[in-house]
């Protein structure tokens, strides 16, 4: 038996740094919501003669050799604290096929783990419930797609781990464009502004009603309210998005946003005709100018997370 689930990808259509934390990590008020597309991870006891090992195998047309297979790969780590979870020492594989680019602020790493923590508890024969406020252990956008699994959207607080899960929105569709270029979260962190200054009281509140009214504005009028504190440092940090934010400024897309850390850009339409018209532009202009792309799709908010995925062969 083998428990598969969709690892999803995200979007952070709202993103504000707050200031450093005296841990060294920021505070943040993001929301958050998973879409359509996502990962495949597939989790399955190996059998007594293989006690307390966990491995992994990791394939698809998005693998790169950036993604390790060892313990330190997140899928892995997410299974390892669900065997915790279920009080277990099984043997585990986990299996992944890649769909979602790695270093592209999609959270697809997050995803992974989060999926295989989720699928290890449940080929374990326990319920997920034991990994309530467990996954920011592995990740700080770990716990969104499992506190948010019934919703697939949310406000996220603290350094990320500190999930509201949200009604998330109708009628979205979202134009995801992933370049060649490879954005390291800690690398954008770290070209942030260390002078920030901590928020005022009540800015919690605040928070929550913006993400709460946000989630209910049609596609259109959500592109007015995006933000993404983040993009100053990781165009800073990565100068090679320099000539993206030049070609959708160009194009009339400047409404477009970084996607978390980077290095994907997405932006909302109404309708699917009117994202994939607007992407195949892009992507033209974009050769045009010697600019690779490593994902262009159009997807949808997914209004769950972490759901099962049947009729996949997993190799």
């Amino acid at each position: 038996m083998s428990i598969t689930l969709l690892a999803n990808a995200k979007i952070n259509p709202t993103l504000r740094v707050l200031g450093r934390r005296a841990d060294g990590f920021h505070e943040l008020a993001t929301t958050m919501l998973a879409l359509d597309l996502g990962d495949v991870v597939s989790v399955v006891t190996s059998g007594p003669e293989r006690a307390g090992v966990i491995d992994a195998t990791v394939r698809g047309e998005l693998a790169s050799a950036d993604i390790p297979t060892d313990g330190s790969n997140l899928a892995v780590r997410g299974a390892l604290l669900g065997r915790e979870a279920a009080g277990s020492a099984e043997g585990l594989s986990v299996h992944v096929i890649k769909n979602v680019p790695s270093r592209a602020g999609l959270g697809g790493g997050s995803a992974d783990a989060a999926a295989a923590a989720r699928a290890a508890v449940v080929e374990l024969g326990e319920e997920d419930a034991c990994l309530e406020g467990r996954l920011g252990e592995v990740g700080s956008d770990c716990a969104f797609f499992q506190a948010a699994r019934r919703t697939g959207a949310a406000l996220a607080l603290g350094r990320g781990e500190e999930i509201l899960p949200l009604e998330g929105p109708r009628g979205w569709w979202v134009a995801l464009l992933t370049p060649e270029v490879e954005c390291s979260t800690p690398a954008v962190y770290g070209a942030l502004d260390a002078g920030r200054v901590a928020p005022s009281s009540g800015w919690r509140l605040r928070a929550e009603s913006e993400a709460r009214a946000l989630f209910e504005l049609s596609a259109l009028e959500a592109r007015a309210a995006l933000v993404n504190d983040l993009e100053p440092a990781a165009r800073a940090a990565f100068p090679g998005l320099e000539p993206w934010f030049a070609l959708l400024e160009a194009e009339s897309a400047a409404h477009f946003r970084l996607a978390g850390s980077g290095s994907s850009f997405f932006g909302l339409f109404e309708d699917e005709a009117s994202a994939h018209e607007t992407l195949e532009r892009l992507e033209a202009r974009a050769g045009g100018q010697g600019l690779g792309t490593r994902l262009s799709v159009v997807t949808r908010p997914a209004g769950s997370a972490l759901t099962t995925v049947t009729g996949v062969d997993l190799g």
